[in-house]
């Protein structure tokens, strides 16, 4: 039966073939598309936890002039970022300020790195644990970015009526624009990549062709 056991010779490597980049991109792509669908549908449950860190950071910068966060009433997924700075609006009027904030645009990292890790070859429980170390890292990067982006619209949207009030408060307008700059340019991109790149360290050797092994072996 030489035959047989070289066909069953000729299976193996396929099975145990490593992941192409083209395939990882590839399932990563497909599977990217349904993460944007249960991130974006799951929105109201999973930006929970941002909402209440940034109520409670913007409450003790912000003191008495911030009232709370709550979900915008039509489109519960966005924040409704509520104030007790008294301001005069156009039409002559003089109420509370409040605002919206879209948590969204800071976490769309969540559905890629969904996309990078269940595209990847590791098993089921180590994709679980990168999915939850994933999710909490995007989460903090929400925070971030809905603090950063609610300061930024006090301080430069609004004018001098909560201008005054941001620096009442001591907060630097300079880190405001660079904290808000990092919000929405770079930590949203980058922490998704960063957090697949550390835990698939070997599968990123595989792809470059390099190991610490064999630079170590060279010299």
């Amino acid at each position: 039966m030489p035959g047989e056991a070289n066909k069953r010779r000729g299976t193996r490597p396929e099975r145990d073939a490593p992941l192409r980049l083209g395939e990882l991109l590839l399932l990563a792509f497909l599977w990217m598309i349904f993460g944007f669908m249960l991130w974006y549908y799951l929105a109201v449950f999973h930006g929970a936890p941002a909402r209440f860190a940034a109520d409670a950071i913007l409450g003790q910068l912000l003191g008495s002039d911030f009232s709370r966060i709550v979900p915008e009433p039509d489109q519960r997924f966005l924040f409704q970022v509520e104030t007790a700075i008294r301001f005069t609006f156009r039409d002559g009027s003089t109420e509370a300020l409040g605002f919206i904030v879209n948590p969204l645009i800071f976490g769309y990292g969540l559905p890629l790195l969904f996309g990078l890790v269940m595209g990847s070859d590791a098993r089921a429980r180590r994709k679980l644990g990168i999915m939850l170390l994933g999710y909490g890292v995007i989460t903090l990067v929400q925070i971030w970015g809905v603090v950063f982006q609610s300061l930024k619209m006090l301080a430069f949207d609004f004018g001098e009526q909560t201008r005054s009030v941001i620096l009442a408060h001591g907060i630097s307008e300079t880190l405001v624009a660079v904290g808000y700059q990092l919000g929405t340019l770079i930590l949203p991109a980058l922490a998704p990549i960063i957090v697949w790149v550390l835990t698939n360290r070997r599968l990123v050797e595989q792809f470059v062709g390099w190991s610490p092994g064999r630079t170590a072996g060279r010299d």
